[in-house]
């Protein structure tokens, strides 16, 4: 792989994606605006988990931000599938740069909106819903860019083997809301039927909030995480590996048959 040629990649592709960053602002807008409402309820639950000394906030923040970091795969899908608008995909594949080249391009530019959007909301939240970290800062910033770059290879995946952006945009938002939901970003997943707690465990948002968690609120370490780390890699290779498989079986093209 030609470290020019993917760096060229990346290059574009950025400037593409923050020439106008409306939608990424309004990933991080929203959540911080839906948060108020949520707290009180939150803080009730967590106090009743024994969370003698919770504000709410413990549950909310991190849960929206992985919340719309799922809607956030809607730029990843539009990154790729804008190519065949263009009709610049094929192009691309004529040209000097390989596929893997222009994948692990994009993938670089679509793993870095994860990283600014998830950062800037639990930053902004930190300093106005009081959003604390009792547990090793190092473990959860490992935490925040292990997740991150699942959920880029997940929305890669979705690319790799939709038809169209417009099938790919529909999975996205179903299995996005799904996912995030059974993963616990909008109630705590103990307070799940029996049937979803199980259900839950082949999600990569349970395993990075119940991270999360461990460290906010049980003063968790690298020890104590060290599970959820390793799945959350297995869950990210697996996705690459399969969108790799995806890209390389079938071309991208809009509404191909």
């Amino acid at each position: 792989m030609n470290i020019k040629q993917t760096f060229a990649v990346i290059k574009l592709n950025s400037r593409l994606q923050f020439a106008d960053p409306t939608v990424q602002f309004i990933m991080i807008l929203v959540p911080l605006i839906m948060a108020p409402f949520m707290l009180p309820s939150a803080k009730t639950q967590l106090i009743a988990d024994g969370y003698i000394h919770a504000n709410g906030a413990d549950q909310v923040v991190p849960g929206l931000a992985i919340l719309f970091s799922f809607f956030s795969i809607q730029l990843i899908i539009q990154m790729f599938f804008d190519e065949t608008t263009w009709n610049t995909w094929n192009r691309q594949q004529i040209s000097a740069t390989s596929l893997t080249e222009i994948i692990t391009g994009k993938a670089v530019v679509a793993y870095l909106i994860q990283i600014v959007q998830l950062s800037t909301v639990i930053l902004i939240s930190s300093l106005i819903f009081k959003f604390h970290i009792n547990g090793n800062w190092y473990a959860f910033i490992t935490t925040v860019v292990s997740f991150a770059a699942t959920l880029t290879f997940f929305g890669i995946m979705l690319v790799s083997w939709s038809k169209s952006s417009a099938i790919a945009l529909s999975l996205s938002n179903l299995l996005g809301i799904l996912m995030a939901g059974l993963g616990g970003s909008l109630s705590p997943v103990n307070s799940f039927p029996h049937w979803a707690r199980i259900l839950a465990k082949i999600d990569p948002a349970y395993w990075g909030l119940l991270a999360i968690k461990k460290i906010s609120l049980d003063h968790g370490n690298f020890n104590t995480i060290s599970q959820n780390l390793i799945i959350l890699w297995i869950m990210t290779i697996i996705f690459c590996l399969l969108s790799l498989f995806g890209f390389h079986s079938r071309p991208l093209k809009e509404g191909n048959n």
